[in-house]
């Protein structure tokens, strides 16, 4: 699978203050985070530039990814359309983690929840 949606999922051993870009400053919770994304593309390479500590700051993730362990993803069929409704669907399940998180060209509250862990 080259494209679709995914949950990348990343593990944060202590509580830590990021900065997330524009968004600011914010407070991390030791835990587990679930990022809702999507792939057009190099689905792939995508997921390995999350994975990866070393990298330019791009994306909101980026953020996260350089501080966070990454556990591994799950991958969903689907095209972009469908990222902001499984995004909802997480929201029901798990409390957003920061506003507006990977949120910057749609209008959800944003793609990064929180637990505290994976049980």
């Amino acid at each position: 699978m080259d494209s679709g949606l995914y949950i990348a999922v990343f593990e944060l051993d202590a509580d830590r203050e990021i900065r997330i870009g524009r968004l600011g400053r914010f407070r991390f919770e030791r835990g587990v985070y679930f990022y809702v994304g999507s792939a057009q593309q190099n689905l792939e390479a995508r997921l390995a530039r999350h994975a990866r500590r070393r990298k330019p700051m791009r994306w909101h993730v980026d953020y996260l990814s350089t501080k966070a362990t990454m556990l591994g993803a799950i991958l969903i069929p689907g095209g972009r359309d469908g990222e902001c409704r499984l995004a909802a669907d997480l929201a029901r399940l798990y409390r957003r983690a920061v506003p507006r998180f990977g949120a910057s060209d749609c209008r959800c509250g944003g793609h990064l929840f929180f637990a505290e862990s994976l049980l």
